[in-house]
């Protein structure tokens, strides 16, 4: 299936684009869409010329469709910024401008100017930044990583590390501004690897707001990620994102993997949940503006230059490509793979030319394509016919649509590629010539190009046959397979990617908001409860409740201020505190045993130890624990097939984590493991699996933690006017289900889940974090009474 082909039904979903009271969209990009200049004549540069950039025109094509349903602004960079001066030619002479000499004047009239004239909204970085981020760390380290290029010339990480600061500077520079322009009811959408950490960033400052990021270039394996020294810092900027778009679900599954490989965040295929928010991750694969390139193909620049190619190579075939000259691109394996094509199929030889455009500052690229361009030419050319013409230079648009428009066949052989839109645009052009489309099968165009020959571009034999078969193939199968890329491109249009785009994010935040059916709770509230009552039951689950989850269960160490908190509210005359928990005794006596006050359950509700009291009780002393034996056989089994798991024997429950095992695979033999469970044991003995975080327990089915609960407000001389109960996890719902039938009035419960908002649970409550549990502590063991 085409990765574009499930997101057809965009159109049905139930979507906000009709509420008349919308908010803007704000595009966060790199650079703004046009290119500023002053005309040196003019005295004073307080007016300035706008003309549009030349690159990314697919991007700034998609987010200019847009204004018919939106208002839409655009933040981003200056961009270089030019004066013109006339010579005694027609030519004109362009001198850059130091952003750091324009007067403030200066830069509040292009501000005003692009505000008034294109609503855009520049943001002036010195040169310093710009080296720093755009050249530094963007170029040096995020594009070669993305593109499955591995550094070869790391510095002891003093380069690398000043490169970082700037990024994160000239992001919080890119934040700020967004914050300073964001209006209640705005979606902010921000555009590609250069910005990743805007997101968290903005997100830091506008908790509610709707934001988006699209990441143009590929996203590499978690495997290569790794080797980021800031790979945490850039996934947590990206996850602050409500909806992150690639071009491909190859990309996609990348980053949802490396989320959960690097941050150890649970994930699913719609996305990955990080700190109580869901971030959804999806696959928006890019077009063309496909009428603007049908029009400009027919027009009056591009038909003569048409004739005049035809003419020039009226008794040859043409093979047609324009690449910039990087690493990715693939020049030298086109090239390559053409030489093989001349010797493979000798025939060809004066019959078929390859007309090369590239573009690019790589030096060191340049001279090796031209080296070889020489030896192709020099070998199999003659002093009547050149097999390559090689043309480093921007050519203009007229020229450009003509080429696509003689061609025979086009060749596109990138190694890497995020979506490449010359072979796009050369579908259009051939609706006359119906030429063939070779497309390298490692780009992301690839993936919804099934009617295009796909080569690999390492194998220069296959790319030369296949050169071969598509000179050799018959009309009827080149207009069959024209007419299927044809309607591909124009209904995968620049339009119909950002439209996709926008819905989806409204959408992703619509269920967010709908699912929000356990809100979060607001202290305040809960110590102005807290201080009108006089009889109070406060349960608390240890791990993932008052700690963080830890890798290894004997980490989790309780935190010293959570310890200050909790014994002054279990000296509180009025509060019976209990920790209800899965440990066992020894952790908890060894924890949290000093605690005089403090009540503790052990084993999921097996054992309770009163306040006052060393003594454990054991709740389960008269329940037949031979099932222990079977579990133990199916725990050892799949503890040998995972590496990273094991078994935790307690004195009532047995536990098999997997939290050191593979972020994938772990989850996976433990849905297996769990099958087994209640196929062989389930079925015929008194016991229930428990699937908590990262860990299976089974445990006898009469003992659980709403029991304990149960236990405690029915032993209690006086009645509780206040009850809380709060956890994280499947175990703690016993508790949830216990308090919701407590017979007290509904503002006196507080069942609280520590997670992300849309969990399902019988909690009345939630709060995101552990620091959030502590703070309530806080606020109750300081209040007044």
């Amino acid at each position: 299936m085409d990765d574009t082909a499930k997101y057809e039904g965009f159109n049905f979903l139930p979507l906000l684009a009709s509420d008349r009271n919308q908010g803007r969209i704000i595009h966060v990009t790199h650079q703004i869409p046009f290119e500023i200049s002053h005309d040196i004549k003019e005295d004073e540069r307080l007016h300035w010329s706008f003309a549009s950039r030349h690159g990314h025109a697919a991007m700034y094509a998609g987010m200019h469709s847009l204004i018919d349903e939106w208002e839409t602004i655009c933040i981003g960079w200056s961009g270089r910024i030019y004066e013109n001066s006339d010579s005694c030619s027609e030519d004109v002479t362009r001198q850059e401008v130091d952003v750091s000499s324009l007067t403030t004047e200066e830069k509040a009239s292009i501000r005003r100017q692009l505000e008034q004239e294109h609503n855009c909204i520049p943001l002036f970085l010195d040169n310093e930044s710009i080296d720093g981020h755009y050249y530094g760390y963007c170029k040096t380290l995020l594009w070669p990583l993305f593109n499955y290029i591995v550094w070869n010339d790391a510095t002891d990480g003093r380069i690398e590390q000043k490169q970082w600061n700037y990024y994160e500077a000239v992001n919080q520079k890119y934040a700020d501004l967004v914050v300073e322009e964001y209006q209640t009811g705005d979606v902010i959408w921000i555009h590609d690897y250069h910005l990743l950490l805007v997101p968290n960033m903005v997100r830091a400052k506008l908790p509610k707001a709707r934001i988006g990021l699209f990441v143009h270039s590929p996203f590499p394996s978690s495997e290569l990620f790794r080797c980021l020294p800031k790979r945490q810092e850039i996934l947590k900027g990206m996850l602050a994102a409500n909806l992150v778009g690639f071009q491909t679900y190859a990309n996609s599954r990348h980053f949802i993997s490396t989320s959960t490989r690097v941050l150890g965040y649970e994930s699913s295929p719609d996305g990955v949940e990080y700190e109580g928010h869901f971030c959804h991750v999806g696959t928006f694969p890019i077009g063309i503006d496909a009428d603007a390139v049908d029009s400009l193909r027919k027009s009056s620049d591009v038909v003569p230059n048409i004739k005049a190619i035809a003419e020039m190579y009226s008794d040859k075939k043409i093979l047609v490509a324009r690449d910039k000259l990087d690493l990715v691109q693939g020049v030298l394996q086109k090239l390559a793979a053409f030489e093989k094509f001349l010797i493979d199929y000798p025939q060809w030889q004066n019959k078929v030319v390859l007309i090369q455009v590239t573009s690019s500052d790589n030096v060191k690229n340049e001279h090796k394509v031209a080296e070889m361009v020489a030896h192709i030419n020099g070998t199999y050319g003659s002093l009547e016919f050149t097999p390559v013409h090689h043309y480093h230079h921007q050519i203009h648009a007229d020229e450009y649509y003509a080429l696509l428009s003689s061609a025979d066949a086009a060749l596109i052989t990138a190694v890497r590629d995020g979506m490449n839109t010359t072979c796009l645009e050369y579908v259009m052009c051939q609706q006359e010539k119906h030429g063939s489309l070779i497309v390298s099968e490692l780009t992301g165009t690839a993936g919804s190009m099934g009617s295009a020959l796909l080569v690999n571009p390492w194998d220069y034999s296959g790319v030369a046959k296949t050169i071969h078969d598509a000179l050799t193939m018959s009309e009827e199968e080149k207009l069959t397979r024209h007419i299927q890329l044809l309607a591909h491109v124009r209904s995968n249009t620049t339009t119909f990617w950002a439209h996709s785009f926008i819905k989806m994010l409204l959408h992703t935040c619509l269920l967010s908001e709908q699912s929000k059916n356990t809100p979060k709770l607001k202290l305040d509230y809960l110590e102005d409860q807290y201080n009108s009552s006089k009889k109070r039951l406060l349960c608390f689950d240890y791990d993932g409740t008052l700690t963080p989850i830890t890798k290894t269960p004997m980490a989790a160490i309780p935190p010293k201020n959570m310890l200050e908190y909790l014994e002054q509210l279990c000296n509180d005359p009025r509060n019976e505190v209990w920790v209800i928990s899965g440990r066992d005794e020894t952790a908890l006596t060894n924890w949290l045993g000093h605690i005089e006050n403090l009540g503790l359950s052990a084993e999921h509700g097996s054992f309770m130890r009163y306040p006052k009291s060393e003594k454990w009780i054991n709740l389960t002393q008269d329940l037949d624990m031979a099932w222990k034996n079977d579990v133990v056989e199916i725990f050892n089994y799949y503890t040998e097939r995972t590496t990273g798991s094991f078994v935790e024997h307690k004195r009532c429950a047995l536990t098999w984590h997997y939290r050191l095992a593979d972020p994938e695979y772990g989850p996976f033999q433990a849905k297996e493991c769990k099958n087994h469970l209640e196929q062989a044991v389930l079925s015929k003995l008194p016991v229930e699996v428990l699937v908590g975080k990262k860990n299976l327990e089974v445990r006898p089915a009469c003992v659980n933690k709403g029991e304990i609960v149960n236990k405690l407000i029915a032993s209690s001389p006086t009645p509780f006017d206040f009850i809380m109960c709060c956890g994280d996890d499947k175990t703690d719902e016993d508790m949830f289900k216990v308090l919701k039938k407590a017979d007290i009035y509904e503002h006196q419960k507080f069942s609280v889940m520590v997670g992300s908002e849309d969990q399902q649970t019988q909690a009345l409550w939630h709060l995101p974090t552990v620091s959030d549990v502590i703070e309530s502590l806080k606020v109750m063991s300081t209040s007044s009474y």
